[in-house]
């Protein structure tokens, strides 16, 4: 066992470093890898034979199709390439050894995620290779922190991403600072709109709520007595439904005359949540996609505030919900409520065909439904009559309809929206999602397709097979909650900056770089917990009751406050010292406090009078971040490198090949710490004659900064951050 455990460490592969592997990172389809496996000189004698184990991701069902490849003793130690691959797809590869008792061995991924090096490892106690790859024993991984702000799943193997050669995304859209409203709680402007929003709803003799103070609490709850509660077997969870029904009243003029104070924030993206007409305040139950949900206004209203957004530099991008529809809609209608268009049910229902009626996910719905939720009837996507309203006749290979409106994807872009996400992006086929793209980029090539996914989306599976979304042929970007996790991971001490460095090289490798440049990178959105108060809780409170959830945000002291807005200024460096889009979700500026939905939702704090849920204000860091974000192009389009200093210290260095370069340091621990690293071996030569300057620090400036010949060092005070120019 001694011999073996020195042999560990004479053995080596990094898959995100040029001595290992050519090229590094995700490569075009018809691209040969060229892999090594260092061996010390002095144990080489202990390798009888090597070969390189490859598995291709199938795109017919969730399997991995090994072959071995042979390996060629050099210099290095071991050598082989994996040839070239002709369609988008991912792959994995491992290293197979025999030793000279006889002994397999298999060179693997780290399973603890603190580098991007893999490890030496046998199997049995260690774990065990299957058809699936390696799988680590339990007690490998108990050392890789994971849950709710950990690292991301262990992977089959080394990761080589294949995507198509003609991908290319938005050259505005790359690396801009995006913010997030959901509609209904970020301003209300005139009072006109509320009104006749109200009287629409009516007139549909639909339940509406509305909240006449702008700054009341969350509705959480249905009032007492709800609908059948007495009929309820269970009279406890009748009280506690929620239907979500209640409403702020805000609008998108109130949008309009806020885009001043979003500009302020070098905000260019503006990403909203669904803004067409439908029953509930979230409206992911869409009712009509040509119509502008009444309570936010009108068509003219959203195209005044694109026009306006569009002068002060800001694009909006819309929130598209294909997978499903409304119960209450125009479609399905199954509320009676749009007598015009006939029920879906019915047989000669212009819409019958985009709806399962055979009960397939045994709900008590007798239709399927998104999740067994009644009020979520989904479509069938393929359905030729879905595709040609929603896409329109151009992307399905038809002549043009002679509607009005043909497809609802560019018609909103002609009349403003410069960009789509796409919700539940898991939920659409491969083949439609394709097709979406089509359909947007025939009518904008610069309109971005963002995708919902929670996950790495190179190498996600989802019903039962490897996803191809992220392979060029489809999003543009995808939304970045791995990198929430590993940040927040980070913030609360979980994770340390090793694992926090592997975390982003191998983001770094796995993604195209065309989708790398766009990853929509995020801390709190509308499905999730609002970063202050997991910081200052010490984890997230998604797993409570709603009840529980509401405790302890009211419980959050002005100290803990204090400590989680400081780190959450330090996390936000960090978000913007990285390639992609950092996105402000509304009201984290201003220190918003939240649970899940609903609590995630309130209103954005104009008037902080009477409000318990704000805390310190950070508008002013985000705004300078904002303007450093934008005079600084390196921290748009730069290459990046990163490394850890030390566990507290995280450093990332966006450069070009010209030598400029913009170096970033973050310090989480509460002492200062000195940052030394060789910039040379980061990002070469050109590091040698940095002359560094501060442009931007959270904290005090500490002199001196030096660079002898590359190697790069300068002190950081706790918990702060700092940006140097070279």
């Amino acid at each position: 066992m001694a011999d073996f455990e020195q042999l560990r460490w004479a053995v080596a592969h990094d898959p995100c470093r040029n001595r290992y592997r050519m090229p590094v990172g995700a490569v075009p389809t018809g691209t040969p890898v060229h892999v090594s496996l260092w061996v010390d000189d002095q144990v080489k004698h202990r390798v009888e034979s090597a070969a390189l184990l490859v598995g291709r991701a199938s795109h017919a069902d969730a399997s991995l199709l090994w072959e071995s490849r042979p390996l060629w003793a050099d210099e290095r130690g071991f050598s082989g390439t994996i040839p070239p691959e002709p369609q988008p797809r991912v792959l994995f590869y491992l290293f197979e050894l025999e030793l000279d008792d006889g002994t397999p061995a298999f060179y693997v991924p780290r399973a603890d995620g603190k580098a991007t090096s893999g490890e030496l490892v046998t199997p049995g106690n260690d774990g065990q290779i299957t058809d699936r790859g390696w799988q680590p024993a339990g007690w490998k991984l108990d050392a890789r922190p994971r849950g709710d702000f950990g690292m991301p799943g262990y992977t089959p193997g080394f990761q080589v991403t294949v995507f198509d050669p003609a991908f290319t995304t938005p050259d505005w859209f790359a690396g801009s600072v995006m913010y997030q409203i959901f509609p209904d709680r970020f301003a209300r402007g005139s009072a006109g709109v509320r009104k006749k929003g109200l009287a629409y709803h009516e007139r549909m003799h639909r339940t509406v709520r509305f909240h006449e103070s702008w700054n009341g609490p969350v509705e959480w709850r249905a009032p007492f007595p709800v609908s059948n509660a007495i009929d309820s077997p269970d009279l406890t969870a009748a009280m506690t439904a929620y239907d979500p029904v209640d409403f702020y009243g805000g609008t998108l003029d109130g949008i309009r005359e806020k885009l001043p104070y979003l500009a302020s924030l070098g905000v260019e993206v503006l990403y909203l949540n669904p803004i067409f007409e439908a029953r509930s305040n979230h409206r992911y139950d869409t009712a009509d996609y040509e119509r502008i949900e009444p309570l936010l206004g009108t068509k003219e209203d959203f195209e005044r505030l694109s026009a306006r957004a569009r002068e002060l530099g800001i694009r909006l991008v819309l929130d598209a919900v294909l997978s499903h529809t409304g119960a209450d809609s125009r479609y399905f209608n199954g509320n009676a409520t749009y007598v015009e268009a006939g029920a879906a049910q019915g047989a000669h229902s212009p819409f019958r065909s985009w709806y399962d009626f055979d009960n397939p996910n045994g709900t008590k719905a007798p239709y399927r439904c998104w999740w067994g939720d009644p009020t979520l009837p989904e479509v069938n996507e393929h359905d030729r009559g879905w595709q040609r309203y929603i896409l329109g006749s151009a992307a399905i290979g038809e002549p043009p309809t002679g509607n009005d409106i043909d497809g609802i994807l560019p018609h909103w872009l002609a009349e403003g929206a410069s960009g789509y996400r796409l919700d539940v992006a898991d939920e659409l086929p491969d083949d439609v999602l394709e097709g979406i793209r089509r359909s947007v980029k025939g009518a904008d090539p610069d309109a971005p397709i963002i995708g919902e996914v929670w996950e790495d989306a190179t190498n996600k599976v989802s019903y039962g097979a490897w996803r191809t979304y992220a392979l060029g042929r489809s999003l543009d970007s995808v939304m970045n909650y791995p990198l929430r996790a590993a940040l927040m991971g980070f913030g609360l001490g979980r994770l340390d900056a090793h694992h926090l460095t592997a975390f982003l090289q191998l983001q770094k490798a796995h993604y195209p770089k065309p989708l790398y440049r766009c990853l929509m990178n995020l801390m709190s959105t509308h499905d999730v917990e609002r970063q202050r108060s997991i910081l200052s809780l010490g984890g997230p409170l998604k797993h409570e009751t709603r009840r529980t959830q509401l405790e302890l945000a009211k419980g959050i002291s002005l100290t803990q406050d204090a400590k989680a807005a400081t780190v959450q200024g330090l996390l936000a460096s960090v978000l913007y010292a990285l390639p992609g889009n950092p996105c402000i979700y509304y009201g984290d500026e201003r220190g918003m406090q939240g649970g899940g939905d609903p609590f995630c939702r309130a209103t954005f704090p104009w008037d902080t009078d009477g409000r318990t849920d704000c805390g310190v204000d950070l508008t002013e860091l985000y705004r300078a971040l904002g303007c450093l974000r934008k005079n600084e192009p390196l921290l748009r389009t730069g290459d990046m490198a990163c490394c850890a200093s030390e566990d507290d210290v995280i450093c990332v260095v966006r450069f070009d090949e010209y030598g400029h370069a913009i170096v970033f340091a973050a310090n989480r621990s509460a002492d200062v710490n000195l940052v030394a690293f060789d910039a040379v071996e980061l990002v070469g030569a050109h590091a040698r004659s940095w002359n560094l300057q501060p442009i931007w620090h959270s904290g005090e400036f500490i002199e001196p900064i030096t660079n002898e010949g590359g190697v790069v060092s300068f002190a950081v005070p706790g918990l702060s951050a700092i940006y140097l120019r070279a």
